[in-house]
């Protein structure tokens, strides 16, 4: 049951706690819109969500936490983002500086790039993939063994193979590219 001084529909919420929400993104993500975005985020997934405030005891709380780890999880993926432009930059440096004659694998170094990815997974995560791929262990066997469960170990082989795959996609696009150069 709602207090009297809770707001009774999302736009009074909205209203209420807007400046003071930005103001706390902000000192998270460090980038005015995008605080803005992240607390506009935050009320567009209740509506869409279709969260009933009378459901949530303490709404302040509720969004703080809310902006919080939507912040959180924004600079976690700029990060991300920012690492693989990173390699991308280093591959296409690598690539500008080819001359004919050159190995083949010396110039790709596919394996040795994933080998760097998953070094930089979570050791956990760097497990689960090594023993789905490497091994060809079935995802129950690899649950069993490490006493995690199944769901954990799809996420984590999502994660691992969003890596690989972005990885891949450079190396496509470098491949590509030294063929035009050749060609």
């Amino acid at each position: 049951m709602p207090q009297l001084d809770q707001p009774t529909d999302i736009q009074s919420l909205f209203l209420m706690h807007y400046e003071a929400l930005h103001r706390y993104a902000f000192t998270l993500v460090k980038d005015n819109d995008e605080a803005k975005d992240v607390v506009q985020a935050v009320f567009l997934q209740m509506l869409e969500k279709n969260i009933p405030l009378h459901t949530i005891e303490h709404p302040k709380a509720y969004l703080y936490r809310s902006v919080y780890n939507l912040s959180i999880n924004n600079l976690k993926k700029t990060e991300l983002q920012e690492r693989h432009h990173m390699l991308i930059r280093k591959e296409s440096s690598y690539t500008d500086t080819y001359t004919p004659g050159q190995d083949a694998e010396e110039i790709l170094g596919l394996k040795q790039q994933v080998d760097r990815v998953l070094d930089q997974l979570p050791p956990q995560c760097r497990e689960v993939f090594v023993q789905s791929r490497a091994n060809q262990k079935k995802y129950t066997e690899i649950a069993s063994e490490m006493g995690i469960s199944v769901k954990t170990v799809e996420a984590h082989m999502s994660k691992a193979l969003k890596l690989v795959r972005q990885i891949v996609r450079v190396f496509i696009g470098i491949i590509c590219l030294c063929f035009e150069l050749n060609g």
